[in-house]
């Protein structure tokens, strides 16, 4: 089979989405015929042909601009189906595809988006009603998208493929990290859902020896770090608060396995790869209890009310004065990560791409 992966995105980026088109594409090319359409082709050229695509597709303006006016000229019968990495998909192309939806943060978090970037993202997801699958990385982002688009897409079209961890143990002795300890890591953006105001307030009350730090691990714009030394400054915390960024992979797998106790305080995530991160080296993690991170940790985690800086402070002293319970949490962090990996998310998407392309009935169940 034949599958042209449209990856209009800034794939040199250090999020999500980023983290799903690099690690999804080496398991997907062993099983198909794989052409990526994408801004950097060197990441990609060692698994695959690659297309080089524009620059200014990786603006959200630009990923949508391209998928609807550039990508169907790509969409030539030489390729069976078209796998598009955002909600976004190419009107009246003679091939299938599959779209994939991730969250849909700028309009359930809209408050804190710019109407222009909330306007773009509903036009792409006003285009899905041409891709002939849709795929959400949880449950929880199917039941919105079905929710706020019920008249877009049918629920019958919309299948759910998990991610799985981007960053997992090097067996390295994590030298870095140990600079550090003891410490509790927070791994994400700086964007007002991402909560950290509420972390820092939470880490400002916390009952634990005076030796432990907070470390955040992130990017967004230094404004945004600037409003988090702000926010320690005006606890009195400032030199507990460690701002780290563009971390190579080793460093950060190392903080992973080392923490005493990892913390996610998102108030909305379509999926939440940190979590599952952190839950594959087997850290005590303590997230929020909202969007879909329940689904991705089951059992593997403590957790609080997001909105509530003492029930935050309560979940991450609990992981740091009960031994036995940290025990446990670090024991089902791993039983709960291997339930995920790239080979299996690789092959459900192959399925769904070679049931769509059999062009048999009832080909969205053979997807499951």
């Amino acid at each position: 089979m034949k599958v042209l992966f449209n990856a209009a995105y800034d794939t040199r980026s250090k999020v999500g989405i980023t983290g799903f088109i690099k690690c999804l594409v080496p398991p997907l090319s062993r099983l198909c015929d794989l052409t990526v359409l994408t801004p950097d082709p060197e990441l990609f050229a060692d698994h695959c042909a690659t297309i080089r695509i524009p620059n200014w597709v990786r603006t959200h303006p630009g990923r949508v601009l391209w998928t609807l006016t550039c990508l169907p000229r790509y969409c030539t019968r030489d390729y069976d189906l078209v796998l598009c990495a955002t909600p976004a998909a190419p009107i009246g192309v003679r091939i299938p595809v599959i779209a994939v939806v991730h969250d849909l943060t700028p309009l359930i978090m809209s408050q804190y988006h710019p109407l222009k970037h909330k306007v773009i993202f509903w036009v792409g997801i006003q285009s899905l009603r041409w891709a002939d699958m849709v795929v959400t990385v949880s449950e929880n982002t199917k039941r919105d998208l079905i929710m706020r688009f019920p008249k877009v897409i049918n629920p019958s079209r919309i299948q759910v493929i998990y991610e799985a961890p981007c960053i997992t143990p090097t067996g390295d002795v994590p030298e870095f990290a140990q600079q550090f300890a003891p410490y509790i890591l927070y791994v994400g953006g700086h964007s007002p859902h991402k909560n950290v105001p509420r972390l820092l307030a939470a880490f400002a009350q916390l009952q634990a020896p005076k030796n432990y730090k907070l470390i955040l691990v992130g990017w967004g714009k230094q404004s945004l770090f600037a409003i988090a030394r702000n926010i320690a400054a005006k606890h009195g915390i400032t030199g507990k608060i460690v701002i780290l960024t563009d971390l190579a992979d080793n460093k950060l797998s190392g903080l992973y396995s080392k923490c005493e106790a990892f913390v996610y305080p998102s108030l909305y995530e379509g999926f939440g790869l940190p979590v599952l991160e952190a839950l594959a080296h087997g850290a005590p993690v303590a997230c929020s209890s909202t969007s879909s991170l329940p689904e991705v940790a089951d059992d593997a985690a403590i957790y609080f009310n997001p909105r509530s800086v003492e029930s935050i402070t309560r979940a991450l002293e609990l992981i740091l004065n009960d031994n036995s319970a940290t025990e446990n949490l670090r024991k089902r962090a791993l039983r709960q990560a291997n339930r995920f990996s790239w080979a299996a998310t690789a092959q459900k998407f192959y399925a769904c791409a070679e049931a769509l392309t059999s062009g048999k009935s009832g080909h969205y169940e053979k997807c499951r």
